[in-house]
């Protein structure tokens, strides 16, 4: 059976968080962030990286709301991508997700790449997050 954690991480003076899925066996495994839509981190994208993690993938959901008022983060989200699309806050919290898949111990660091849905869908495009990973990432926009 595949295992399952919520997980907290400090980049910085900042707290990020996300759940955790791996599929059964020792990998190393290909790893994917899932970027969540405009509800945060809740059940559904926690599904989705379980059916990730069930297809063989170490699936890491990042919180990019962090427990923040969901309004305020999707007005902050909104400025960031227009103001500055290729070097922001909510880009620098999904390079950091990358790179803490990539450093855990059951993910191969050759093979991470990144998944977005509704809102999460623009952050993963080719460029800053794609290029973040390696230059072996692949990105997919659902």
């Amino acid at each position: 059976m595949p295992t399952e954690e919520i997980v907290a991480l400090s980049v910085g003076t900042e707290k990020l968080s996300g759940y955790l899925a791996y599929p059964e066996g020792e990998g190393p495994f290909p790893g994917i962030v899932v970027i969540h839509e405009i509800f945060g981190l809740n059940d559904n994208i926690k599904d989705i990286a379980q059916r990730f993690a069930d297809e063989g993938y170490a699936a890491f959901a990042i919180d990019l709301f962090g427990g923040r008022n969901r309004t305020i983060c999707m007005f902050r989200f909104m400025g960031q991508i227009m103001a500055n699309p290729l070097n922001n806050g909510s880009i620098r919290n999904l390079k950091q997700a990358l790179t803490y898949l990539g450093q855990q111990p059951r993910v191969d660091a050759e093979r991470l790449g990144a998944i977005g849905f509704c809102m999460g869908a623009a952050l993963p495009s080719p460029g800053p997050v794609a290029t973040a990973a390696s230059k072996r990432s692949r990105h997919f926009t659902l």
